[in-house]
């Protein structure tokens, strides 16, 4: 028998999910770093440039999106302005794919022709006829061979020579292994030497601890504005934590379920219940992991969520050597 739901009030739950965005501690430290970095452009000298670096889920991705909408693109008379120009750094990562992906997000219909150096010498040219200030790079760890696990120098050495040549400052977005392709090539290390991290909230710390409860109860009511009625999320707080190891993106993913569970049932607030199912369908289908909503649940840690594994330590980060110049990245270190 299927399940009918009002369909006004799942609109209005995936628009609440969709739109959420929590300016905690964190994020706003970052944002206010990357409003450095673009304040840094004077269009000579050496710019201000940073790594913003973490785990998957903790919202680089959504922190970059937001200093985008802050800084959009502006139509005057004769030309477009594009203040802070973002991309994802494509697979392979390559010198050419690299100002490709940059040209066509600036315009340029004809991104994917011409040599390698006829692709830069458009792009710086577009660049400054932009205005650009910024340029930010998600997936920096893109710039390591995933089979080889090996550094793509020639394409770091391009970026270099970027910079060098606009003087405008860059952004790199990356997982936390991405900072061993700066320790594999020494200029772009000197350059990114400002690095911010975003780390999924702890519960050992009793500031991040207070701020993701509050997180959790901004979500909730929020969600009360379309369920009927506020749910109590912070009586789950200890649960929703276990659950997300404190990563907000898989926070979010589990409220949604939760909200459609309650929706389905056409209940006014979310329950432990719905949390529960939400956990299973949405997060961990392994009936073997502990289900933190469950009653039986003892508080032992749920260790590991398939999302956080890569959160290892740092001798589970793969070592990475250096292609194109064949330098290893424990070479230049003992060099150092």
């Amino acid at each position: 028998m299927s399940i009918s739901v009002n369909p006004d009030k799942l609109a209005g739950i995936n628009q609440v999910m969709d739109d959420v965005l929590i300016r905690h501690r964190s994020f706003k430290t970052g944002l206010a770093r990357l409003d450095e970095c673009m304040q840094s452009y004077t269009g000579y000298g050496e710019p201000v440039c940073m790594l913003l670096h973490g785990p998957s889920g903790v919202g680089k991705s959504t922190l970059a999106k937001a200093f985008l909408v802050d800084n959009q693109p502006v139509e005057t008379q004769d030309r477009k302005l594009v203040p802070v120009l973002s991309a994802v750094i494509p697979v392979p990562a390559t010198m050419k794919n690299m100002a490709s992906e940059l040209l066509d997000k600036l315009g340029d219909p004809l991104s994917d022709r011409g040599t390698l150096e006829q692709r830069t010498k458009r792009l710086r040219k577009l660049l400054r006829e932009c205005g650009t200030k910024l340029i930010i790079l998600d997936e920096f760890q893109h710039f390591i061979d995933r089979k080889s696990e090996r550094v793509i120098l020639d394409v770091s050495d391009w970026l270099k020579n970027l910079i060098s040549n606009t003087s405008i400052p860059v952004a790199l977005v990356g997982l936390p292994y991405s900072r061993n392709v700066l320790s594999a090539n020494e200029q772009l290390m000197r350059r990114f030497s400002y690095q911010t991290e975003l780390s999924p909230f702890a519960w050992s710390d009793k500031a991040e601890r207070a701020e993701f409860t509050r997180i959790l109860d901004a979500v909730d009511g929020k969600l009360a504005e379309i369920l009927g009625g506020k749910s109590d999320l912070k009586s789950q707080v200890v649960r929703c934590h276990a659950a997300t190891k404190g990563l907000i993106s898989l926070l979010i993913k589990l409220l949604h379920g939760a909200a459609y569970e309650a929706a389905k049932c056409n209940a006014s607030s979310i329950t432990q219940q719905h949390l529960a199912k939400s956990f299973r369908e949405r997060l961990v289908p392994d009936k073997a992991v502990l289900n933190p909503f469950l009653d039986s649940w003892d508080g032992q840690a749920i260790d590991p969520l398939p999302e956080s594994r890569h959160m290892s330590v740092a001798g589970c980060i793969p070592s990475i050597s250096a292609t194109s110049r064949s330098q290893n990245v424990n070479e230049v270190l003992s060099a150092r």
